[in-house]
């Protein structure tokens, strides 16, 4: 629908045929992204077996709730401004998702002492999992391949959101496609809210 208002509004205004094919092209592509292409809604999770800040080794089914787990996939709580923006919001968010018998949990490559230091920074009450050896994003399909193995972000994924129910059981997933941008916790609240 809304391309064919899109193809209107351009013969109306008169715009080049060349100027419509690229807005064409630029649409076509937006709606290309699907986050976690392996893992469709209705899926189960891949097993998890990750130490969290403590240096625990934690399963899904320990850090999932009565009702499931909202599990956020981060790049790094190290270096990347727009995954720490994300991880202060989700510390605001948690209690009102753990009041739904929603846990919360998110994953990175970041050592388990990187971890532990994001923790005391920003008050982290919920697991922080470290991804040993890309194990997880790659059973996950969400590798970030635009870097190879021995470069510093060789590891990280395409940032998004799982919302699980308490059977594994991918529910819900949230995502966009530039990483610079991170879906707002009130809409995986939303979709909580139905579990």
């Amino acid at each position: 629908m809304l391309l064919i208002q899109l193809i209107r509004r351009t013969f109306l205004t008169g715009l080049p045929a060349a100027m419509l094919g690229l807005v064409l092209l630029q649409s076509a592509q937006a709606q290309e992204f699907i986050w976690a292409p392996q893992l469709p809604v209705g899926s189960a999770l891949p097993t998890i077996s990750a130490q969290d800040q403590t240096g625990t080794l934690r399963s899904l089914r320990d850090i999932t709730g009565k009702k499931g787990l909202v599990l956020v996939m981060s790049r790094s709580f190290d270096w990347c401004p727009f995954c720490i923006a994300q991880l202060q919001r989700l510390v605001e968010a948690a209690p009102q998702f753990q009041a739904m018998g929603i846990n919360v949990a998110t994953m990175t490559y970041d050592p388990v002492a990187t971890l532990a230091e994001a923790v005391e920074e920003h008050g982290v009450e919920f697991p922080l999992l470290f991804d040993e050896n890309v194990k997880h994003v790659n059973a996950m399909g969400i590798l970030n391949t635009q870097y190879e193995p021995g470069q510093r972000a060789y590891g990280i994924p395409y940032p998004g959101i799982f919302l699980i129910d308490a059977q594994g059981v991918i529910r819900a997933k949230f995502a966009e496609e530039d990483y610079k941008l991170r879906p707002e916790f009130s809409l995986v609240m939303e979709e909580a809210k139905k579990l």
